[in-house]
């Protein structure tokens, strides 16, 4: 009989000769009913299923002859469960055991040898039921005569039942004769499935080579099945899995020279097998590694019994359980792993820095404080890293080597999913390892430096974020002990650097942010530290800091007023210990000239390196702004302080910036109004005329202004350094501090100074607009002084009003001419909008409502009619009599004032 031409046709014949065989069982015709199953059983004879189909059709045909196994075991009451006498039950036993022998030899006649083989299998496996059946020399037999089927998809499937078959059959007893042949049972069983298994690949034309490697996959679990019966069988017996299974295996393993065979097994050994077995044979593991198929991935095959051995440790501690770690662990994975880049040079950086991923994190695992391990892991892979000629000439390899750097453990992509705690937690793990690294592994700078700039700015930078993090949850987390720790962090920011000094890409501005970062980071370490407890070990540290960031060029634009900013907090803890520690003001006094030295250095460089010429003229005039607000803050600081020689420097040092470097209009006013601003705060330039000199010259500054509309606003401005005003975090009150510094002249002087600027502007608009700001400016002094101390009296400020007044009515006459050409032309009922001047002259719109855009248009002057030009002053001035009016009730000297 042979087999159907499709798979539906063949499962509707199984069906229906199950159902025939069922029937014949049913009415005890027992032959008919074998004749049945071995047509049914025809249909796996079929060459052209796909493992899918056979499959399918091998669980039908399972099916029905479980029902005939089960009716084999019941005629034959081979259970022992009889009621009669035991003379009784031992003669059902003995006819039960002589049918079934009878019948076991009698199917093996069946004309075709697949329906014979599995006829003889589920008679055979029936037959070892029976008390006192010959176990040995049956299972013997059938695995023998499987040997009879040589077709690897059709061998396989029936091997399979095989194992199955048997599967509560072996030789009972717990005798080491018994384990020992059952083991050679289920052995020699896997050997000849795993040949067929391997020769499938070579079935068909070689176009098909890629099916034939998908349907394998399909068919792999069938031989994983054996080595499986095999981990269940030996149980926890160590000694027979090392001596007789695991050899044999890995034998097969490297015989069979097949990349999917050996993966997969090498898989399948690692998972099924306890974890104390593969602590036992881990040099045999290893060492059969090393004579695989060259195409076969080591990496996979190692990382597979890696992550078997850490989930087996944290398994332990998941547990409480006291876990035994062999501390030549590390070392065996360690040797392997030297020999392996030594006899397989063919391994590109891909493999070999998979497996030092790999054992990194099982070194973190079983021995978290052995950071040496690490270190050779790292230095390996530095070596190989060189001896390919770098990353750059296997890009695909650096995201590894990222990894190998910046990830200490298997679990940094679930960080997002932790609560807040186990985020705290990870990180202070995470920095407390990546601090270790950096001090204690010298391998670490080595591969580090052979990265690309982008991928080395991506480690440092984790690094950096890692710590912040930490410092600032755990201030006390992170402690630099000893110089040559703050040197190797140092080492490590130096690829920053000189990243920082391309200033125009990405990369570059994420450095120096990071530079930054890390010198606030290092500043606030260093206090808890023994060897920086001190002010000066403090500067050396920040001086140290400072020498690394002066390579990055222009880079230190973004850095030094990190280091600045640190240098000016120790500055004011000298202050405090000058006034705590009375034995030592002397010292502390000194320290701070010396601290002050070392910020004016840091400015020069800064002003040499990033002030010159340089093709990008916005970077060099935003620097030229830095060093001169940096001069200003050192100069308020010192002054804060008492230092007045000091701060008259950095004022001057300020000076010299403008004066040499500042060409921009619109940025000279805006200097000078920062350098008024800042010297007006001062209190101790009262001294041999340190005050009035760079009064004056602020003053004679704005005087020089370009645009006569900056020059006005400079000077009256400038008018303020001639009237302090309280300060009262420093204590001072109005009216009971008697010594503040003011010369009323010198304020009339500079009000009169820029009156007469105001008033030689060409445009009328913008110098009443002037007028009317000197005027409000004039209102402040007559509030805050006398008459006979400001010398701004009633006379000056009407005199001034009816400048105004003046002014506004030549313009409202330009303004009436206007509209009524608006009027002629048929456009004068709509709505004009509100303007306000801004500081540079330009007109901004004001927002009509309140939920308009806060973001104020600029308008150019020639898209403004003169009747919005014209009521800009005229709004401004109305506001200031508004208030004038308002301030004759509260101050009576207000009566005097003609509006």
């Amino acid at each position: 009989m042979s087999y159907s031409d499709s798979l539906d046709l063949a499962i509707s014949n199984v069906k229906q000769q199950t159902t025939l065989m069922q029937r014949c069982l049913q009415h005890g015709r027992l032959m008919d009913a074998l004749k049945h199953s071995s047509a049914l059983l025809t249909e796996l004879r079929n060459p052209h299923l796909l493992p899918k189909q056979y499959y399918e059709l091998y669980i039908l045909v399972f099916d029905a002859l479980s029902a005939l196994s089960a009716y084999l075991v019941d005629s034959g009451n081979v259970s022992g469960d009889n009621n009669g006498s035991d003379a009784s039950a031992s003669a059902s036993a003995a006819a039960a055991a002589t049918h079934l022998a009878d019948l076991y030899e009698l199917v093996q006649y069946a004309g075709n040898v697949v329906p014979r083989l599995y006829l003889m299998i589920t008679v055979g496996t029936s037959y070892l039921r029976v008390p006192g059946a010959p176990r040995e020399e049956i299972l013997k037999d059938m695995l023998e005569m499987c040997r009879g089927v040589q077709n690897p998809m059709r061998g396989l499937f029936l091997r399979y039942y095989l194992s199955q078959r048997t599967k509560q059959l072996l030789v009972e007893g717990d005798t080491p004769e018994a384990l020992e042949f059952n083991c050679q049972f289920l052995i020699a069983n896997f050997i000849e499935m795993n040949k067929m298994w391997v020769r499938l690949q070579h079935q068909g034309p070689l176009r098909e080579r890629e099916q034939r490697a998908k349907e394998r996959r399909e068919l792999q679990i069938l031989v994983g099945a054996q080595i499986v019966r095999l981990s269940q069988l030996v149980d926890n017996n160590v000694e027979i899995y090392a001596a007789e299974i695991l050899p044999v295996v890995l034998a097969q393993v490297v015989q069979c020279r097949d990349v999917l065979c050996q993966e997969y097994l090498y898989d399948v050994v690692c998972q099924v097998f306890p974890d104390e077995f593969h602590l036992r044979t881990l040099d045999t593991l290893l060492q059969t590694t090393l004579q695989l198929n060259a195409q076969t991935s080591v990496a996979r095959i190692v990382l597979t019994l890696v992550d078997r051995l850490n989930g087996y440790v944290q398994r332990l501690r998941d547990n409480d359980s006291d876990a035994h770690i062999p501390a030549t662990v590390f070392d065996t994975f360690w040797e392997h792993l030297t020999k392996l880049n030594e006899e397989r040079p063919d391994l590109g950086l891909m493999e070999i820095t998979g497996i030092v991923r790999g054992l990194m994190t099982l070194s973190l695992t079983w021995y978290p404080d052995n950071l040496q391990n690490i270190d050779k892991l790292l230095g390996l892979a530095a070596q190989k890293c060189n001896d390919e000629g770098g990353a750059e000439r296997d890009p695909e390899s650096v995201p590894r080597l990222v990894e190998l750097l910046a990830a200490p453990d298997a679990s940094e992509g679930e960080v997002d999913a932790r609560n807040d705690a186990q985020q705290i937690s990870h990180n202070l793990a995470s920095a407390t390892y990546y601090y270790g690294v950096i001090t204690q592994c010298p391998s670490f700078i080595e591969l580090l430096v052979l990265l690309d700039a982008g991928a080395q700015v991506k480690v440092v930078a984790r690094i950096i974020e890692c710590f912040v993090s930490v410092q600032a949850e755990k201030p006390a987390t992170l402690q630099i002990e000893s110089k040559d720790q703050l040197e190797r962090l140092l080492r490590v920011v130096e690829p920053l650097v000189k990243s920082g000094a391309k200033q125009d890409t990405v990369t570059g501005q994420l450095a120096q942010e990071q530079l930054a970062k890390f010198c606030h980071l290092i500043a606030a370490c260093l206090p808890a530290s023994r060897e920086y407890s001190t002010v000066e070990k403090r500067m050396e540290a920040l001086l140290m800091l400072k020498n690394v960031y002066h390579r990055g060029g222009r880079g230190i634009r973004h850095t030094y007023p990190a280091i600045i900013t640190c240098m000016w907090r120790e500055i004011r803890r000298c202050a405090v210990y000058e006034v705590r520690i009375r034995g030592k003001r002397d010292y502390y006094r000194n320290l701070n000239k010396q601290t002050f030295k070392y910020v004016a250095r840091c400015i020069s460089d800064l002003f040499n390196v990033c002030c010159g010429a340089s093709s990008d003229g916005s970077s060099s005039a935003a620097a030229t702004d830095l060093v001169y607000k940096l001069n200003l803050a050192s100069a308020a600081l010192a002054d804060e302080l008492s230092l007045e020689e000091i701060a008259y420097n950095f004022f001057s040092e300020a000076f010299a910036v403008f004066e040499d470097s500042l060409s921009d209009a619109r940025s000279q006013w805006q200097a000078l109004v920062s350098m008024a601003q800042t010297l007006q705060k001062t209190r101790s330039l009262h001294v041999e005329n340190y005050y009035s000199n760079l009064a004056v010259r602020t003053t004679l500054h704005g005087s020089k202004l370009l645009r006569k509309q900056d020059q006005c606003r400079a000077v009256y401005a400038c008018s303020h350094l001639w009237w302090a005003t309280e300060i009262a975090a420093i204590g001072e009150e109005e009216g009971r501090t008697e010594t503040f510094f003011r010369e009323g002249k010198r304020v009339l002087e500079c009000l009169q100074r820029s009156l007469r600027a105001a008033d030689s502007l060409m445009d009328n608009v913008e110098s009443c607009e002037l007028m009317v700001e000197i005027l409000n400016v004039c209102l402040y002094y007559f509030i805050h002084g006398e008459e006979q101390t400001t010398h701004v009296g009633v006379g000056y400020i009407n005199g001034l009003i009816e400048l105004v007044k003046t002014n506004l009515r030549s313009l409202q006459m330009e303004q009436e001419q206007e509209q009524e050409q608006a009027n002629a032309n048929g456009n004068g009922a709509t709505v004009a909008p509100r303007y306000v001047m801004a500081l540079d002259g330009t007109y901004v719109q004001v927002p009509e409502s309140n939920n308009a855009s806060s973001a104020a248009t600029q308008t150019k002057l020639k898209d403004i009619s003169i009747n919005e030009m014209v009521r800009v002053p005229v709004e401004h001035f109305q506001r200031t009599c508004t208030y004038i009016e308002n301030q004759r009730d509260i101050d009576a000297r207000f009566q005097t004032v003609v509006l």
